[in-house]
């Protein structure tokens, strides 16, 4: 549970974070004002009742707060075109932040062992329960590594190769061949994680397979943050990390990688 605690508490703390710097771009967006509380609240809710309760109703009412708890701003705005569209833009930017937190932090919580058997102790030495949660930390593990093996590939490959625009109305630097690079760096990492940390029921050609997937979604990811950043004119989300932007900056692309890596062990296990 230790380990599942504090990982709960940073992605919480990143995905809070992330959501107050959306708030301060859609001001610039036109949208009037910053986005308003009931995001927190979607947010704190989808971390709180991922890591208390693992039960198959957890997602339901998650899913239920998240349709819910807007609700509660139109009880304190004028009725107009403005308020609309904040109300809107709270909502989607809510839900977009807190179902991935959700499910990363599900995916942690994750019950089961791996086949290695130093990554299965050491699972199971941050798991204080009588249930280990190895399999979670390594399938954590293996988003947090395509996501960063694929956006360092992306880079280097882009650097040296690109010459095709990927989507230049969004992000002008962002070619083909470097997300060709990015898919060829998640491969690495999930084919390399699978048989490092022994992930059960994962062969090879279905770990390249999942690193395929993990890379697109990283990249789809990368330009939904690029599309938001853009049409409020800015060039990054804040400047928490000096030189490197904000926390959205950072995370842009593991959010919908990190859910989709949950998705994943729901089918599998």
């Amino acid at each position: 549970m230790l380990g599942g605690a504090v990982f709960a508490a940073v992605i919480a703390a990143i995905a809070l974070g992330a959501y107050f710097e959306v708030s301060r771009i859609t001001p610039q967006i036109g949208l009037g004002y910053q986005l308003a509380w009931p995001g927190y609240a979607v947010i704190f809710s989808g971390a709180s009742l991922a890591l208390i309760w693992d039960e198959s109703w957890t997602l339901p009412l998650f899913v239920a707060l998240a349709m819910l708890l807007p609700i509660l701003m139109i009880f304190r705005m004028p009725t107009n075109a403005e308020s609309f569209s904040s109300w809107v833009a709270s909502t989607a930017t809510g839900v977009y932040l807190g179902i991935p937190t959700f499910a990363a932090i599900s995916l942690r919580q994750t019950i089961g062992d791996l086949e290695v058997g130093w990554a299965s102790d050491l699972g199971a030495f941050f798991s204080i329960s009588d249930e280990s949660r190895a399999l979670g930390m390594g399938w954590a593990m293996t988003a947090v590594a395509a996501t960063w093996l694929s956006d360092t590939f992306a880079l280097f490959v882009g650097r040296a190769l690109g010459r095709t625009p990927l989507i230049p109305h969004i992000s002008p630097r962002k070619t083909l061949e470097g997300a060709a690079g990015g898919v060829l760096g998640a491969v690495v990492a999930t084919v390399g994680l699978t048989l490092l940390l022994g992930l059960p029921d994962v062969s090879v050609p279905l770990a390249i397979v999942f690193g395929v997937l993990l890379a697109v979604v990283g990249i789809g990811g990368d330009l939904t943050e690029s599309f938001i950043k853009r049409s409020g004119g800015v060039k990054d989300s804040g400047t928490l990390i000096p030189g490197h932007g904000g926390v959205f900056d950072r995370v842009d692309a593991l959010w919908p990688t990190l859910l989709v890596t949950w998705v994943i062990v729901q089918y599998l296990y």
